[in-house]
């Protein structure tokens, strides 16, 4: 038995008769041959080169973990120099468009020229409302499109009327945000720095209703700022370290900073123009006004003290605007003066320059904003005949374009992007008899 035991043990684990073969190589990043997931080994490159990773020229180099090095590889298009079959790089060879629009430099060096077109505006269907007033063009934060806020002082509330992108500001849609009050006129401002638009309005009182967005409808907040007949110069980041926006409003003989509760007074005895503007470059939003005789007084923020210079104009305007029209990098100068708009050039310590007129009859208000998109600020001014964009082509040439938003006076006019797509438009409201209003879109055919 145990014989047996040991004979059944010996059939159970004699000697294999599978043959084992020579030791097979080990894959591994050094052995010269491309594996996955190497991308090279050494001096192998499986094929790849800098011209098929998308460079123009170069050698290739392996790293010791065998990935490609690129470090050596040169990509022409990029590099800001006008290198051969490149038509741009960059900024350069980037021409202008023949009459509206900008061009760019693509991705691979050729000149974009989507957004040029020989039409600048074209009319959109205008809002008629039997109880108007002044409007100002936002944005409906929980929505993204646009809106036009509207002061109707003689049925006493403030409404929203947003943009319907085939029949406009929809009269269906529209939404009232106070009744009882005596809102004179409107104003966008983003209150509380949440990057949505608030809106505001001066009361016939002197108060100032802010209606700030919480995230699924507008809370009223109300500061008696005593602006009776005040009119908004603007709204920015004035710095004074709450991270909030303020409003600054114009009365003759003085300047009001309305923030959350309270409005600070500004002492500006001899207050005429004004505008808001960063005129030091530090990031936040300085006043600049012109007294009687023609001076042009800069007060930079948070606490808009003087900064003593007072460059002298040489004339008394009723409107300005201030904005880079030379691309030196400083704020030059419009001005409404008389049926006329001057523009001057900021000199630095010297001041500012005459350095043109457009004729302007009736004009009444004066902004310098980009409306092409092109790098190049444009000056549109309201007149009692039409609003018109005066297009900088750079080198202070200017060229007119009216855009066709009715004659007589107008109660307000507002640029902003209406529509959503990136470029600014511009609308105007005006009175139609008793309380009734017009409002008249010009759309930009930029995007």
């Amino acid at each position: 038995m145990l014989l047996l035991g040991v004979f059944a043990l010996l059939g159970c684990h004699g000697p294999s008769t599978v043959k084992v073969g020579p030791p097979q190589p080990q894959a591994g990043c050094g052995d010269g041959v491309v594996q996955a997931p190497e991308d090279c080994d050494g001096s192998a490159f499986d094929g790849a080169t800098c011209q098929s990773l998308g460079f123009d020229t170069g050698t290739l180099a392996c790293t010791s973990d065998c990935h490609f090095s690129t470090a050596a590889c040169v990509k022409r298009c990029g590099n800001g120099v006008l290198d051969p079959g490149e038509a741009c790089d960059g900024s350069l060879g980037v021409p202008a468009c023949a009459s509206w629009g900008y061009q760019a430099c693509s991705a691979t060096c050729t000149v974009d020229s989507l957004h040029c077109g020989s039409m600048a505006f074209e009319t959109a269907p205008q809002l008629d409302v039997t109880h108007g007033g002044p409007t100002v063009l936002g944005t409906l934060a929980a929505t993204h499109t646009g809106a036009l806020v509207m002061a109707e002082p003689g049925f006493g509330r403030l409404q929203l009327f947003p943009w319907n992108q085939v029949s406009g500001f929809d009269a269906t849609a529209v939404r009232t945000l106070a009744f009882q009050r005596t809102p004179q006129v409107a104003e966008v401002c983003d209150v509380d720095g949440d990057g949505n638009d608030d809106f505001a309005a001066i009361d016939a009182d002197g108060t100032v209703d802010q209606y700030v967005f919480t995230g699924t409808s507008y809370a009223l907040r109300s500061v008696d700022a005593g602006v009776p007949g005040g009119r908004f110069v603007g709204s920015g980041f004035f710095g004074r370290g709450t991270g909030t926006r303020d409003l600054l409003i114009a009365l003759p003989g003085r300047f009001v900073v309305v923030g959350d509760a309270t409005g600070r007074s500004l002492a500006a005895a001899d207050a005429g123009a004004a505008t808001l503007v960063d005129l030091d470059r530090d990031g936040l939003v300085d006043l600049a006004w012109v007294d009687s005789t023609g001076g042009l007084h800069r007060l930079p923020a948070p606490d808009f003290v003087d900064d003593g210079g007072t460059p002298a104009l040489g004339v008394v305007p009723t409107a300005i605007a201030m904005g880079d029209l030379d691309g030196d990098g400083d704020a030059d100068l419009a001005a409404v003066v008389g049926d006329a708009v001057q523009v001057f050039e900021n000199i630095g310590a010297a001041g500012f320059a005459p350095h043109g007129t457009f004729p302007a009859i009736g004009a009444t208000q004066v902004f310098i904003r980009d409306l092409d998109l092109d790098g190049q600020p444009d000056v549109i001014i309201a007149t009692q005949a039409d609003v018109v964009v005066r297009h900088n082509r750079g080198q202070w040439t200017f060229t007119e374009i009216p855009l066709g938003l009715g004659a007589g006076p107008r109660l307000s006019v507002s640029i902003g992007d209406l529509d959503g797509d990136g470029d600014p438009d511009v609308v105007a409201t005006l009175p139609a008899g008793g309380d009734a209003t017009r409002t008249v879109v010009a759309r930009n055919r930029v995007r």
